[in-house]
């Protein structure tokens, strides 16, 4: 993870050399990553929406083999097979996004970046943040972490599912409290990754919605 880490610490430095400020150089980093990995986030919210459209067939199976857990499973991969849907498809972008994630926090915690940091002439705050390598003392960054996972969950697919309606009330409360010890630029990259994913989840639902409203027209 080190070698990703010292990656990570170079592309920031990298933005940095274009924007002159490191939490901007942050907030482009964080732009990148998910736009590379935006073919990834369009297959996942596919399958996502694919899964929730036989979401019926699925509760009907398991209230017909309630009782017989094998012939459920069978019979849940033959819907899968036939419906051409993937059950575990939509978690790979947020899988790859972790070791991202974890390789900045490590980045930003580094001897390297805290000398960086501290040279003279160096612009290392960034609105109302004087220290990038530090967690946020206004709280302010944690509140708007706990805002954008929540609407991250409500512009996904699965957030009318029921067993999944709880989750997207508890988990900003969840990841905003872990979040605060994070280095704030770790939490910048946290609410602007959040955001670009609003952004990309809202855009595909709508095409997938268009798409199938012209499927029904014909």
């Amino acid at each position: 993870m080190s070698w990703l880490s010292d990656i990570m610490l170079q592309a920031v430095g990298f933005f940095y050399n274009m924007t002159g400020n490191y939490g901007w150089a942050i907030v482009f980093l964080t732009m990148a990553i998910n736009f590379a990995l935006y073919p990834l986030t369009l297959s996942s919210i596919v399958q996502m929406a694919a899964i929730q459209k036989i979401q019926p067939k699925l509760t009907e199976l398991q209230k017909k083999h309630k009782d017989k857990p094998d012939q459920l499973q069978k019979e849940m991969m033959e819907l899968y097979k036939k419906e051409k849907v993937n059950p575990f498809g939509g978690c790979l972008p947020m899988i790859l996004k972790i070791p991202f994630f974890i390789a900045l926090f490590y980045a930003l915690q580094s001897k390297e970046f805290t000398t960086i940091i501290s040279q003279p002439g160096i612009n290392s705050s960034f609105l109302w943040i004087s220290n990038l390598s530090k967690p946020d003392p206004t709280y302010i960054l944690i509140i708007l972490i706990a805002i954008t996972t929540y609407l991250s969950q409500k512009t996904m697919p699965a957030s009318n599912n029921q067993q999944m309606a709880g989750m997207t009330y508890i988990m900003p409360f969840m990841i905003a409290f872990i979040s605060i010890a994070f280095p704030s630029g770790v939490q910048i990259y946290w609410v602007v990754s959040n955001l670009v994913a609003v952004a990309q989840q809202w855009y595909i639902v709508k095409k997938i919605e268009k798409k199938n409203v012209s499927r029904e027209t014909f």
